[in-house]
Formats: structure tokens, sequence, C-alpha cells
């Protein structure tokens, strides 16, 4: 299988067993370093430094007693951050555009910042939020592939944002999942961000917590390499299988901040590290934990992205995990993982560290499909008008569906990704009427062989969204009520979520706690 980049950047777990409450010591006992930017000085309260940790059967003391935090507050939540505005799709004539292609995307920082952010309560920056991401992080109660990596789903309902006829047409795509004893071996390069912005509980607590439950719940045959950077890059730990815990441990423990933030220099020796370990027929992966902050070397976003974007194809996947909030660079983390054939994700408490890395484990470290690609081709005889719901940034060029050279979205084990268009049928359009015709296309990681899949559309009954899909139209409606504005009704939608939680749709639960977050922090 593919190589794996992994990249943190400030995420947590929920506790439950023993050997996570363990891990989240790293977390309630972190001391910010009161050497203020410098790289020297006491290493978090463990008698540790990083000139002690690399060298094998080294004793551990174990992570450190919770401290009160010392140094400079945690910056404001809402101050400091760069976000990227992609804009709202309008309805397209099929007539002059019959076709919408876009790459697949199974991201859900978005999601993610906005819970931080909603947390504190505020409410989170209309360019923030990108819709898709939102309904990504719901599950679509689609089954797993039966037959192949991937494997289309459709569905469709009324519209309840739009006039009437309007129809709701939900495209799933889901990801197979993969069996315990078929997991390849791992090959993890962590790269983490050890600058002086990282200097919190929040973000560098957190990325040694969130590293400690990976060392808990690989398998011992999987190994783990640490590159850390601030003003410069620095191997911190060679490729050491997990088996040797305690030295891996170690390394983690010796992690503080201090100094400036060259992420290009991190980046681009946690590549070379991931290839000199590079394992046939295992994952390679690199991660990347960090704020998104770049202030010395190379720091345009598009420059980042342009310089690892070849890894990809090289076999070594790239994951970003975003930590912290205030300064932070969500746009940077995204355009990363989107230009290093992975995905991005946002850990901003203990509990959500857990479901990254150990419940969705295989789902954050195993790809199954490379550069997967949707078109639908619409019908104008039947279809007067379409739009796509999110999905603004992740937009291709209709004549790239069909060329594999195109860089487009990954897949992980499990992944969803879920596409909402509203459609508006033609007067003369009928129920069983073909609206068109939907399509996915993608590189297997096993063979690197092109697959397809496609489904025909057709105008289904003028109902109303119910179960999984009434959550998935309202989660994007209250997506576009915090980044449009004027155009979906509160009031409508609280009613929506009430009868939502009455039926006991999956996810509706959250949806509600949600919503009630967003009117009281609006």
């Amino acid at each position: 299988m593919a190589g794996l980049v992994l990249v943190a950047s400030g995420c947590s777990t929920t506790g439950g067993s023993e050997p996570s409450q363990d891990a989240k010591r790293f977390y309630d006992g972190y001391s910010r370093n009161q050497q203020g930017d410098t790289a020297s000085g006491p290493s978090g309260g463990s008698g540790t430094t990083s000139s002690q940790q690399g060298s094998a059967g080294t004793a551990r003391t174990g992570p450190p007693a919770p401290t009160q935090p010392s140094g400079p507050a945690e910056p404001d939540p809402l101050d400091g951050n760069t976000f990227s505005d992609a804009g709202t799709s309008g309805f397209i004539d099929p007539r002059v555009d019959p076709q919408s292609t876009f790459a697949a995307d199974v991201d859900t920082g978005s999601y993610r910042v906005a819970r931080a952010l909603l947390a504190d309560g505020h409410l989170p920056p209309p360019e923030s939020v990108r819709v898709e991401e939102w309904v990504n992080s719901f599950d679509s109660g689609f089954p797993s592939p039966g037959r192949d990596d991937l494997e289309l789903r459709t569905d469709q309902s009324l519209s309840p944002s739009e006039p009437d006829r309007t129809r709701l047409v939900r495209i799933g795509l889901q990801g197979r999942d993969v069996d315990r004893e078929d997991w390849q071996p791992v090959a993890l390069t962590m790269v983490v961000d050890t600058s002086g912005s990282m200097d919190s509980r929040e973000r560098l607590g957190l990325v040694k917590a969130s590293l400690a439950l990976l060392v808990q719940h690989l398998r011992p045959s999987d190994s783990m390499a640490i590159v850390t950077y601030e003003t410069n890059a620095k191997p911190l730990l060679e490729p050491t299988p997990v088996r040797d815990a305690e030295v891996i441990l170690t390394a983690i423990d010796s992690l503080q901040a201090g100094g400036s933030t060259n992420l290009e220099a991190g980046l681009l020796l946690g590549y070379d590290q991931a290839r000199a370990a590079h394992k046939a027929g295992a994952t390679n992966v690199v991660l990347l934990a960090s704020d998104g902050v770049a202030n010395v070397g190379v720091t345009d976003g598009g420059q980042l992205a342009t310089a690892i974007r070849d890894n990809g194809r090289r076999g070594i996947h790239l994951v970003t995990v975003g930590y912290g909030m205030g300064s932070y660079n969500d746009h940077l983390m995204e355009q990363l993982a989107d230009r290093g054939d992975g995905f991005y994700a946002y850990v901003d408490t203990f509990e959500e560290a857990r479901r990254l890395f150990v419940d969705d484990l295989r789902t954050t470290l195993t790809p199954i499909a490379r550069d997967a690609k949707l078109q639908v081709d619409f019908d104008p005889r039947t279809v007067s008008a379409y739009r796509l719901v999110g999905y603004d940034n992740r937009a291709l060029a209709d004549e790239d569906f069909d060329d594999p050279a195109v860089d487009a979205g990954e897949v992980g084990a499990g992944h969803r990704v879920t596409a909402l268009y509203e459609v508006v049928p033609t007067p003369e359009a009928e129920v069983g009427d073909s609206l068109g015709t939907v399509r996915v296309r993608w590189r297997s990681v096993e063979d690197d062989d092109q697959r397809e899949d496609s489904q025909s559309l057709t105008l289904a009954s003028p109902e109303p969204p119910v179960g999984t899909l009434g959550v998935a139209a309202a989660v994007a409606d209250l997506a576009r009520l915090i980044k449009d504005r004027e155009e979906v009704s509160a009031g409508s939608l609280q009613e929506r979520v009430d009868a939502l939680v009455e039926q006991e749709a999956r996810g509706a639960t959250e949806l509600a706690s949600l919503l009630t977050d967003v009117l009281s922090a609006g």
C-alpha cells in the first residue's frame, strides 16, 4: 500500500480506557516553556530533554503530573486566524453547462473549527464555513461497498429550503472498510510544530497526548519517526518500532516549544525521512501537527503545496491535523492536505483526539482510493437548473474527469463523501423521468488501476426529507445560515431539527446541540 505522511496540529480524544487516560496526562500536565521563545529549559516537568530521548533503553519517568500552565495567556480564539472564502455557487442552466465536476473531499476541519469556536460562545466567521465539510462530518447511513473500493449511492427528496418542485438530490460515495486482519503495516512520520506559537496545553500539550494515543493503538510492528520544526527542522526520533514504546514516549515527553516557525523546512525534512523509511507493501504516512503558522522560509501556501504535491504520487500520504484557535491558519492546513493527497482534520479536545486516532485510526491512516472525482451529467430536457451545495474550492474542469493525470481527492478506509444538489425540474418533467447520470472515477491504491462506477438519476416523488437525508439537508442549511446569513430561516430550521430528533434520526441529537449553540452565539 502507498506511504502515509501524517501531520499533527492540535487534536484531542475521549478518555475511557486506562491507556487513554495515561495519554491524557501529557495534556493535563502540560506546562509552558518559561524561557519564552527559546527552545531550551524545562521540558514540561518530566525532567527529560531533547538530547536525552533518542537512545534505546532510556528510562522514562512517565508523563508529568498536572501543573498550572505558566507563561502568556492563550490568544483570543477570534484573533489572527486565516480563513479563505471559496464563495457560494449559484444555479446553473444545463443547456449552457450540463456537467458538474468536482474532486471528492473527506476533510472535516471546517466543522471541527466551528465546534471549537461555538464551545467558547463565538459564531464561526462566514469565511470559515465549507458546507461539504459540515455535511461529511455526519454519518450518511449508506452501507459499505460490497464489490469495490468505492460505491455510489443516491436518494432524493423535496428541497426544504427552495420553492415547490425543487428536489434535493444526495449523492453518497462510501469507502470500503478494511478488516483488522487485513491492515497493512504503517510507517508513520510525525512532523510536529514546536514553534513558540504552539506553547500551550491546547496546542503542543494536545499534540503530545495525540502522539501517545497513536503509540498505544498502533501495532507493535508499525513504526514511528518524529521530525520537529521551529526556526529550523530537526530529526528527533529515527523510525522506531512501536514495540519500543518507551523510547517513543520519551521522545514525545521531550517536546517543548520555542522559536520561529519554518513550516517549509519541517515538511521537507519530514518527507525526506518518510522516503528514507519507505516500506514496500506498507502504508507510508506523513502526519503534520500544527497551528498552520509559517513565518520563516517559504510561507506562501500555494508554493508549499506545490513543493509537496509530487510526494503523494510517490506513495506518501499526507494528513494535516490542526491545533489551537487564535492565530490559526485554517487555509494553509487545508491547502496542504488537498495538494498532498491526504485529508485535513482539526482537534481541540482530548475527546476529539481519541476519536481521530483511536476510534477512526484506520480511516485516518489507510487510503484506499486516490484522485477520486465525481461528475454529474444533467439532462436539460428534464432539468431547468441545478446547484451543487458546497465543494466551491474543489471544482474541476469537465474535461479533467477522464484525465488520470489530474490531481483530485483521496478517500480512506470507511470514509464517506456526501454531495448535495438542488435540482429544479422542468414543468414537463414527471416522476420516473431521467435527470441525468452520476459517475465516479478513482485510482485504486491496491493496483493503481483506474476504476469507475456510475448510477442513473431519476425524478422521485415529492416527499420531504427524513432520516439521514433530513439531517444532511439541515446541516447544510445551518452551515449556509452562518455562511450566507439571509438564505435560510432559523425558525423553520429549528422546526425541522425538532422533527428529526422526534424521529430519532441518526445524527439529529448532535445537530440539535449544534443549532442551539449557533442560535446562542448569534
